[in-house]
C-alpha cells in the first residue's frame, strides 16, 4: 500500500502478506520531501514492488497516474468512504501483526497511534488522531482488498509481535 506526502508528511510504501490471522510486514519505503520524479526510485527500494498490485491513497490520482506510467502498472486507487478509516483500523486490529525490524517507521507509528483526547477534560474521544499514521494508512490500503472480501473478520488476539529472526518471516 502507498500513501503520499511531501513537505511535512512522508511518501510511504509498505509490503505485507496475510497468512491466516497473521499480518506480516516485510518492507517499507519512507521519505519526507520526496519529489514526484524520485518516487519510483524510492518505491523500488522495496523488493519487487513493481511486480505486485499496490493500493494507493486516492486523494492524489495524478500521482497514481505518474507511478503507473513510470514502472508501477499495478497501482490502483484506494476506495474511500464513510467509516473506511475506522473499519480499516479495526480490520488491522483483528490480526497478529509481525513487523520486520527494518520497518522502523511502522514500528514507531504502531507505538504512537492513538485516539484524540479532549483538551479540556482529558477524556479519550472515539475518534482516531490524525497524526503518526502515514505508514499505518499505507498498511490499511495494502489490506483493503482483504478487508472488502471479508464481511465481518473475527477478532482474535490483535497483538503486534516482534520479529523472530532472519529465517522466520515467510522467507520474505
Amino acid at each position: 500500500g502507498a500513501d503520499w506526502g511531501f513537505s511535512i508528511d512522508p511518501s510511504v510504501l509498505v509490503q505485507c502478506a496475510i497468512v491466516g490471522r497473521t499480518l506480516y510486514v516485510t518492507h517499507e519505503a519512507y521519505k519526507v520531501g520526496c519529489d514526484i520524479d524520485f518516487l519510483p526510485d524510492l518505491f523500488r527500494t522495496v523488493p519487487e514492488a513493481e511486480r505486485w498490485p499496490t493500493v494507493a491513497d486516492s486523494a492524489r490520482p495524478e500521482t497514481i497516474s505518474y507511478m503507473v506510467r513510470h514502472g508501477f502498472p499495478k497501482m490502483l486507487p484506494a476506495i474511500k468512504g464513510a467509516k473506511s478509516l475506522e473499519e480499516g483500523v479495526e480490520f488491522l486490529k483483528s490480526f497478529d501483526i509481525v513487523v520486520h525490524p527494518r520497518c522502523k517507521h511502522l514500528i514507531d507509528e504502531l507505538t504512537l497511534y492513538s485516539y484524540e483526547v479532549d483538551p479540556l477534560t482529558g477524556s479519550v474521544l472515539p475518534k482516531l488522531a490524525d497524526k503518526d499514521n502515514h505508514v499505518i494508512d499505507s498498511l490499511r490500503y495494502a489490506c483493503e482488498g482483504a478487508r472488502r472480501a471479508v464481511k465481518k473478520p473475527k477478532a482474535e488476539t490483535g497483538k503486534a509481535r516482534a520479529w523472530q529472526g532472519e529465517n522466520s518471516f515467510l522467507g520474505l
